[in-house]
């Protein structure tokens, strides 16, 4: 080998370097392309093809006739129209021009000025400091981009500025634009475009902004959250009168037009944006589309979507539960006090139990002070509503019927070890022996764990969890009491069976979603289950039923809803009052408390039921009950000793049984059965109290956090020997 070739013999490993980064390079650089591919795809669907400009429809589908409910623009589903730029005066529009991009009908969706300014500027900060944007750029940083200041989001956004340039009018940009801009915060909610701004901070529509005005709003955009007329007016002159002499300067206004503007306070008038109808419900049906079909067909709109809500029926939920904490608050002055430093909230929940659609929702008292969903993202304990499955599991295992007799007195069950729990009753009184259907009726506690201690907690942990909850229930002695959190939307699901003896449907709000062409994009389909045989379903409706009619819901018979049926909710230390009720085409649920926990003290008579008997009564809805199914018979019976009704005893009861479970034995009657059933039979006072003082809610609070030691203990026990 010659000494020339030697001298130029390039070595291996420099070959395997170059290669190596020419593979990445290019890899790197298709992968980039391939990226840029997409967010153009996005770009043409989004923006190229006006789907912005095009509304989703809103339809209701409760009754027989679909229902417009709303139409509804861009991806925030806001219910005002996009602006038009020819319905603005010019001086309006050319004060954002002055503002942002005052060479924007003259470039390519990049000025080259003012990136060779912002590089300098760049170079001296060390990184991305400025961006010199278009208003082709920004579109595309907020519609498109991340917030991130990197050189690669930056090319990025050059690149897609001049292809949405090069593929859209100048003027249809700038709408895109003027409609999209952040202009600042209200109520916890982004300000978006200069229509909503101009309604929020001069109460006029855009068409009408003044001069100054639209020069104040244009000044806004680079910190609409500090410098504004309100927190820093000498910073907000500045602007504005910059921007008034960039108009001056470029021809925009004379100098009478830029005097008289100047002189202008630089002042808010104050008004309101239009506000989005059932915003409760159509924010979770939004999360509902999003979770079906993705976030994409949301943000390019025209959509057509089929929900469940009955809009009358939402309205007045609405209405109640806006009105129900004044209310609350007038007659009981703990309540005004704790709501000094946290609102009362109020949530309802309405679903037909034949198809699962859900009428109403309300996520709370008032949606711009707290947007929270307690329906669904709300998990607490459901109270004296849990006990409707324990007395299920009772009647269905035939170890008890709803003329059983149950000993209300003192009892002390074990539990960890030495320490013992001691169930009350609310009033802390006790009645000798009732009736099974008197304790249900009437929410007495300490029969009801004797019952579940009877026929085993397990039996009633394994019947709840068949109706649907998501949480496995510790076998713990107060799981009957409702200790156990739920949210709402699984409460009243569970309770959808009674109404069809035994059959579960899923509520659900999105029926059916269609785009701009007419396809079909999604479609419900019904989930029912059967979660309880329909004879032992149909006794405790009855139970249920009884509940309205003597029991702790009686209140709801002044709503001239006597008819109804559903179980009142105080938790143990009165901190939440629920009630559950239905029709044969509505189960709603309604739920007041504090969502730190704050302690309420209202029974649920006093708290809960009149906002439900309140709804209930403004709608309509159907008055039929589920007809006695194969495998129950009636008798009629004594109602203090639960024996077959004879002739000298009181009553009778017509009541219910399963076949093969009816008293065989009849009453005592006559001199002796008298003494027998004064001795036997006494009853005392059912009325749950309506209200707890301080001292009994720090006792009963006492209690609780007894029995949730003891779910956890309960809990942890079941961790070591299952896992986790």
């Amino acid at each position: 080998m010659s000494r020339l070739s030697r001298t130029h013999h390039v070595p291996r490993w420099l070959i395997r370097t170059i290669g190596a980064i020419a593979i990445i390079a290019f890899v790197a650089a298709e992968a980039f392309s391939i990226y840029i591919f997409i967010l153009n795809r996005r770009l043409t669907r989004e923006l190229v093809n006006h789907a912005w400009r095009e509304p989703t429809i809103i339809v209701s589908a409760a009754h027989q006739r679909p229902v417009r409910v709303a139409a509804l623009y861009g991806v925030d589903w806001r219910i005002t129209p996009p602006v038009a730029l020819r319905s603005l005066p010019d001086h309006v529009s050319r004060a954002f021009l002055a503002a942002e991009d005052v060479r924007f009908h003259h470039h390519i969706g990049i000025d080259p000025i003012g990136m060779v300014r912002a590089l300098f500027t760049n170079i001296r900060a060390g990184g991305i400091a400025a961006g010199g944007s278009t208003i082709d750029q920004q579109i595309i940083k907020t519609r498109f981009l991340s917030q991130e200041r990197t050189w690669r989001r930056k090319i990025t956004e050059i690149i897609l500025a001049i292809l949405l340039d090069a593929r859209m009018p100048k003027n249809e940009i700038f709408e895109v634009y003027l409609n999209d801009v952040y202009l600042g915060h209200s109520g916890g909610k982004p300000i978006l475009g200069v229509d909503e701004a101009s309604r929020l901070y001069f109460d006029k529509p855009p068409s009408e902004l003044r001069v100054d005005e639209a020069a104040v709003l244009a000044g806004m955009i680079r910190a609409p959250n500090r410098d504004t007329p309100d927190k820093h007016p000498d910073v907000a002159r500045a602007r504005r009168d910059a921007i008034l002499a960039v108009m001056r300067d470029h021809g925009w206004i004379d100098d009478a037009q830029f005097s008289a503007a100047k002189a202008h306070d630089v002042e808010f008038s104050g008004g309101e944006i239009p506000r989005t109808p059932y915003p409760f419900y159509l924010r979770a049906l939004r999360a509902g589309i999003v979770k079906e079909i993705g976030v994409r067909p949301v943000i390019e709109g025209g959509l057509t979507i089929v929900c469940e809500m009955d809009p009358d029926a939402q309205r007045n939920a609405e209405r109640v539960a806006a009105r129900a904490p004044a209310q609350l608050e007038a007659t009981h002055s703990w309540l005004r006090a704790q709501a000094r430093s946290e609102p009362l909230q109020i949530a309802l929940l309405s679903v037909d139990p034949r198809s699962g659609g859900v009428r109403a929702l309300v996520g709370g008292s008032d949606y711009n002070v707290s947007p929270f969903d307690r329906t669904s993202a709300m998990h607490r304990q459901p109270g004296s509503a849990f006990k409707t499955f324990a007395y299920l599991a009772a009647i269905a295992s035939k170890k008890a019927t709803t003329a059983s007799l149950l000993l209300d007195a003192p009892i002390s069950i074990a539990v960890n070890g030495n320490e013992t729990w001691e169930p009350h009753n609310y009033d802390d009184r006790y009645r000798g022996r009732v009736s099974l259907r008197e304790a249900f009726e009437h929410s007495l506690n300490v029969p009801t764990v004797r019952l579940s201690e009877d026929i085993g907690v397990a039996r009633v942990a394994s019947t709840a969890e068949k109706f649907g909850f998501e949480e496995k229930f510790a076998r713990i002695p107060a799981l009957p009491l409702g200790v156990t959190e739920v949210s709402m939307r699984e409460l009243t699901a569970a309770y959808t069976p009674f109404p069809n003896l035994g059959i579960r449907v899923e509520p659900f709000l999105l029926r059916e979603v269609r785009d701009r062409a007419g396809k079909r994009l999604y479609a419900h389909e019904l989930e029912q289950k059967r979660v309880a045989d329909a004879a032992p379903t149909y006794v405790i409706h009855t139970l249920l039923r009884g509940v309205v009619q003597r029991g702790t819901a009686s209140r709801l018979k002044r709503y001239g809803l006597g008819y109804v049926a559903g179980k009142t909710g105080t938790t143990s230390d009165y901190r939440d009052a629920w009630f559950v009720g239905y029709t044969a085409d509505m189960v709603t649920s309604v739920w007041v408390g504090f969502d730190h926990g704050a302690p309420l003290r209202l029974s649920s008579g006093e708290a809960a039921i009149p906002i439900w008997g309140a709804y209930m009564s403004s709608i309509p809805h159907l008055r039929g009950e589920p007809r006695p199914p194969a495998g129950v018979t009636f008798r009629d019976i004594d109602p203090e000793s639960g024996m077959l009704w004879q002739d000298g005893c009181p009553g009778p009861l017509h009541e219910v049984f399963l076949a093969g479970t009816a008293p065989a034995n009849r009453c005592p009657a006559g001199f002796f059965g008298g003494i027998i059933r004064s001795v036997f039979f006494s009853r005392g006072n059912f009325d749950e109290p309506p209200a707890i003082t301080l001292e009994q809610f720090r006792k009963w609070a006492n209690d609780v956090d007894r029995s949730r030691r003891e779910v956890e203990g309960a809990w942890g026990r079941l961790k070591k020997i299952f896992g986790n």
